[in-house]
C-alpha cells in the first residue's frame, strides 16, 4: 500500500471514529420569545449553567447567577431572567418583558 493510500485510510478511520462519538451536544433546548416591544429573542440552554441569548442580531453567552426565583443569567451587562414561559431581559434600560412563543416555542437542535 502506497503512502497516499495509507493517508486516505487514516483519514477515513479518523472520520469514522469521530462519527461514532455522536453529536457534541445532542439535547440543546432552544426557545423563541416574543417581547413586548415587538422584537424576538432566541435563547439556547446548552447546559444548566448557561444561556446563549440572541438579541438584536448578537449572541451573548450568559452564566447562571444567584436569583430569588426562576433562573437568572448574567454577563456583558445583561441580565436574563426566566420563570416558566416568561422571561425578562435587562440591559441598562427598562426591563424587556418576553414570553415563549408556543407556536414556534421550543425546539431541539
Amino acid at each position: 500500500m502506497g503512502a497516499e493510500a495509507r493517508a486516505g485510510l487514516a483519514a477515513i478511520l479518523a472520520l469514522a471514529a469521530a462519527a461514532a462519538q455522536g453529536p457534541v451536544n445532542p439535547d440543546v433546548r432552544v426557545l423563541r420569545y416574543a417581547c413586548a416591544d415587538g422584537s424576538t429573542i432566541v435563547a439556547g440552554y446548552p447546559d444548566a449553567q448557561t444561556a446563549i441569548v440572541t438579541w438584536k442580531n448578537h449572541a451573548y453567552t450568559l452564566k447562571l447567577a444567584p436569583g430569588a426565583s426562576g433562573a437568572r443569567y448574567t454577563g456583558f451587562g445583561l441580565q436574563w431572567r426566566t420563570a416558566g414561559e416568561r422571561a425578562t431581559l435587562t440591559a441598562g434600560q427598562a426591563p424587556l418583558e418576553c414570553k415563549a412563543r408556543p407556536d414556534k416555542g421550543s425546539a431541539r437542535i
